[in-house]
C-alpha cells in the first residue's frame, strides 16, 4: 500500500513538471511572436485578419473631388487643329454599284485609281431601298436604264434583295451614312407607288441587317410623297406627306423611331457656309427632328445655277469658297450627285483638281472633311454637351455629364459621341477628361499647344483615318 501511494505521488510530480514545461514553452513562443528584435510591439492578428484590414483600407475613397467655378473653360468650335468642317452630302441618283465603287476608291482610299492617287478623305454617300422610277433615262455609259441603279431591293419588291449585301457592307465601312428616302419613286405617269407598308418592311429589314443610318435626304418631286419636313400647301413641297398622320403615306413615326436624327427637307441653299448648319423642324405629327442646310446652287442674274451636278465640282470647291469657310470658321454641307453622269469615268480633270484642292485644305489643317453624319452629330454635341469642372489634389477634371439636346432630348454621352470635342485650358497637363466620372483612356486624349487664338487645349481624338479599299473586302 505504501509503495502504491509513493507511485501515485511520483506520477503527480511528473505531470506537474510536464505542465510547467509546456507553460514555459507557450510563454516563450508568445513573446517571440509579439516582440520584434528591435523591442517594438507588433500586432498579434492572424494573416487573414491583416489581409482583411488592408482590403478595407484600399476601399477607402480617394481624395474628394471638389467642384471648381473659377476655371474659364470654353469648348473649341472645331476639333483641333482645324478651323472649319465640310461634308459632301451625295444623293445616290442614277448611280450603279460599279460607279459607286469606282469613285469611292478615289475619294476614300489612297490606292492608285484611274483618277490618280486616292485622296483618303472621309466622304460618305446615300442609298435607296426601292426603285420605282419609269422615266427611262440612261444610267451609265453602257446604256443601262435607271432600274439598274444601286438599290437594296429589286424594284419595289421587299422580298427580293438586289444590292443589299453591298449596301450593308459599305454602310459598315463608312462609305454610306444616309438614306435618300426609301427610294426613287419618280414617275412620268404620276402614279404613287410608295406606301406605308413599304416603309414598314424596309425598316424591319434594316433593323435585321444593321443598316441604320441617322441621316435622311429627301428626293425628287411630287410622286415622292414619302418626303417630309417642308410641307407648304401653296409651295413646291405641297405633295410632302411623310409626316402627315392622316395620310396613307405617313411614316415619320417609324422613321424617327428607328433612329433618323437629321433631315434635309428639300430646300436647297445658295449660301456656302454656316455658323451652325442645324435647325429644328416641327413635323405635322408633333414630332421634332433636326434639319440641316445644304449648299446646292448659286445665284446669277436672278437665276439659280444648280451646282450639285458632278461636273460642277470646280464651282463648289474653289479657293474663294474654301478660304471663306476656313477664315470665318464655319461649317459647310455641300449637296452633290457624285454618280450622276454618263461617261466611263465619274470625274474629269477639272473635277479631280477641285477635289485635290479640297484635300490640300485638309492637309494644311484648315478644313476637316467629314462624312455628313459625323459633321452634323459633332455640331449637335458641341452645342449641347454639359460638363462640370472638378479639382482634387492639385489636378483638374472636366466631367462630361450629358447631351442636353432641345430637339432629340437629353442623353448620356459615350466616347463615339464626343470625339473631337476640345476644351481651352491654361495647362493641358493638369487636366483629365471624364465621362460621368469615368476617365477617358489616355490613348484617346490629345493635349495641344496654342492655336491661333493663343490658347492651349485638351480634347478627345477625332476618328482615326481609314484608307481601306473596301471594294476588295466583299
Amino acid at each position: 500500500m505504501i509503495e502504491k501511494e509513493e507511485q501515485k505521488q511520483d506520477i503527480g510530480k511528473l505531470i506537474l513538471i510536464v505542465v510547467c514545461i509546456f507553460s514555459l514553452l507557450f510563454a516563450s513562443n508568445l513573446i517571440l511572436r509579439t516582440t520584434p528584435t528591435n523591442g517594438q510591439a507588433i500586432s498579434t492578428q492572424s494573416e487573414s485578419e491583416q489581409s482583411s484590414d488592408e482590403a478595407k483600407a484600399q476601399q477607402k475613397p480617394k481624395a474628394e473631388m471638389v467642384p471648381v467655378t473659377d476655371q474659364d473653360i470654353k469648348v473649341r468650335k472645331f476639333p483641333y487643329p482645324y478651323q472649319s468642317m465640310l461634308a459632301i452630302s451625295s444623293d445616290i441618283d442614277s448611280t450603279s454599284l460599279a460607279e459607286f465603287e469606282d469613285y469611292h476608291r478615289f475619294l476614300n482610299t489612297k490606292e492608285k485609281t484611274p483618277y490618280g492617287q486616292g485622296l483618303g478623305l472621309d466622304i460618305a454617300d446615300s442609298a435607296w431601298m426601292y426603285i420605282a422610277d419609269n422615266y427611262g433615262d440612261k444610267l451609265d455609259h453602257e446604256g443601262h436604264s435607271l432600274v439598274n441603279s444601286m438599290s437594296y431591293f429589286q424594284g419595289v419588291n421587299p422580298k427580293v434583295p438586289k444590292d443589299a449585301d453591298k449596301i450593308i457592307h459599305y454602310y459598315k465601312a463608312g462609305w454610306i451614312d444616309s438614306l435618300h428616302t426609301f427610294g426613287d419613286f419618280s414617275r412620268n405617269d404620276k402614279k404613287l407607288l410608295f406606301s406605308r407598308e413599304l416603309a414598314d418592311l424596309a425598316w424591319k429589314e434594316m433593323r435585321t441587317s444593321g443598316f441604320m443610318p441617322e441621316v435622311w435626304i429627301n428626293h425628287g418631286t411630287e410622286t415622292n410623297v414619302q418626303n417630309f419636313g417642308a410641307y407648304n400647301p401653296k409651295g413646291f413641297s405641297f405633295y410632302q406627306a411623310g409626316d402627315d398622320p392622316k395620310s396613307p403615306y405617313y411614316h415619320t413615326d417609324l422613321t424617327l423611331g428607328n433612329g433618323i436624327k437629321f433631315v434635309w427637307n428639300s430646300v436647297g441653299m445658295s449660301q456656302f457656309s454656316y455658323d451652325d448648319p442645324l435647325f429644328p423642324i416641327k413635323l405635322r405629327d408633333g414630332k421634332q427632328v433636326w434639319g440641316f442646310y445644304r449648299y446646292a446652287y448659286d445665284m446669277a442674274a436672278g437665276k439659280r445655277i444648280w451646282t450639285w451636278e458632278v461636273h460642277e465640282l470646280p464651282r463648289q470647291f474653289n479657293k474663294a469658297h474654301l478660304d471663306e469657310l476656313a477664315q470665318n470658321e464655319k461649317y459647310s454641307v455641300v449637296a452633290q450627285h457624285l454618280g450622276k453622269g454618263y461617261e466611263a469615268l465619274a470625274f474629269n480633270t477639272n473635277d479631280v483638281q477641285a477635289l485635290q484642292l479640297l484635300k490640300k485644305y485638309q492637309d494644311d489643317r484648315k478644313i476637316l472633311v467629314a462624312r455628313t453624319e459625323r459633321l452634323l452629330n459633332y455640331d449637335r454635341v458641341n452645342h449641347y454637351i454639359r460638363f462640370s469642372v472638378l479639382q482634387s489634389e492639385g489636378k483638374f477634371y472636366i466631367n462630361l455629364t450629358k447631351i442636353e439636346d432641345p430637339v432629340l432630348g437629353e442623353s448620356t454621352p459615350i466616347l463615339e459621341d464626343v470625339r473631337g470635342l476640345t476644351f481651352y485650358v491654361n495647362d493641358p497637363g493638369q487636366y483629365t477628361l471624364l465621362i460621368n466620372s469615368v476617365p477617358i483612356p489616355d490613348q484617346e486624349i490629345q493635349r495641344n499647344g496654342a492655336d491661333k487664338s493663343g490658347k492651349q487645349s485638351i480634347g478627345i481624338k477625332w476618328f482615326e483615318p481609314d484608307y481601306t479599299d473596301y471594294t476588295r473586302m466583299n
